[in-house]
């Protein structure tokens, strides 16, 4: 019997969760976790060795697909159908049932004690900032606020990209729930997303034209998702990831 898996990898078992989780398009109630490497923190960089996940697909109803391409393909097939209805869904309201008072208020402290966490990472690289936390559902923004936003957000954004891996680790570290943590300045994330959009049309035209795969280069998986959503409705062009993380790429092809 074929068995949905995959195996992702990560500096801890909770980054190489998190990691599969989007990677995947599920959420942690809809797979078994078998965790196959603690991995191992090492002495001055010495003897380290990243943590190894295996994440197994048993949601009855995504257990009827047959590959993981089809489970991403179902995922966001859904997202971009019934944007309206999602909201309204019996799932995320169960989702929403669990945040009792004394929960939220837990949450909120934890979100704290993140953005806190983040700050101190940021001010030993001799750059002032402050923050302010947004809880949405499961969903935890932190805004953060400084002169020198460049140097936080890097690179397209690999610094910012860092800090929010930290971030999430942490957050999973101090409560063990699903929440999704998100690292924002000076709207950068939404920009981000503009950007991929247009360049994943851009180049989805080139696929067409020369037909030969577009490869970009390694990106986070929510980088990848946001890609793989602007190109889905499209029949005559198909998008899937290669490569192992944190060295995964998108490609497009024309069908």
């Amino acid at each position: 019997m074929f068995v949905l898996q995959k195996t992702f990898t990560g500096r801890t078992v909770e980054e190489a969760v998190q990691l599969g989780l989007s990677d995947m398009f599920v959420t942690e109630n809809q797979v078994k976790i078998e965790v196959i490497k603690p991995g191992k923190k090492g002495l001055l960089g010495f003897g380290q060795s990243d943590a190894e996940v295996n994440l197994i697909i048993i949601d009855p109803e995504l257990k009827k697909l047959k590959s993981l391409d089809e489970l991403k393909q179902d995922t966001l097939l859904k997202e971009h159908s019934q944007p309206a209805q999602r909201e309204e869904a019996s799932d995320f309201e169960q989702r929403e049932e669990q945040f009792s008072t004394d929960a939220r208020d837990t949450l909120a402290e934890n979100a704290e004690k993140t953005a806190d966490y983040i700050k101190d990472i940021i001010k030993a690289m001799n750059i002032d900032v402050t923050s302010e936390c947004l809880i949405n559902g499961n969903k935890i923004t932190i805004e953060l606020f400084s002169a020198d936003a460049a140097r936080i957000i890097g690179k397209r954004g690999q610094t910012l990209n860092a800090l929010q891996v930290f971030a999430q680790t942490y957050f999973q570290h101090i409560q063990k729930s699903f929440i999704i943590v998100t690292l924002d300045i000076e709207n950068y994330r939404f920009k981000r997303k503009e950007t991929l959009q247009k360049l994943a049309l851009n180049m989805s035209k080139k696929a067409k034209v020369t037909k030969q795969p577009v490869k970009f280069e390694p990106m986070p998986s929510y980088e990848r998702k946001i890609m793989h959503q602007i190109l889905a409705e499209m029949k005559d062009i198909e998008t899937y990831s290669e490569g192992r993380e944190p060295n995964r790429y998108l490609v497009i092809k024309a069908k």
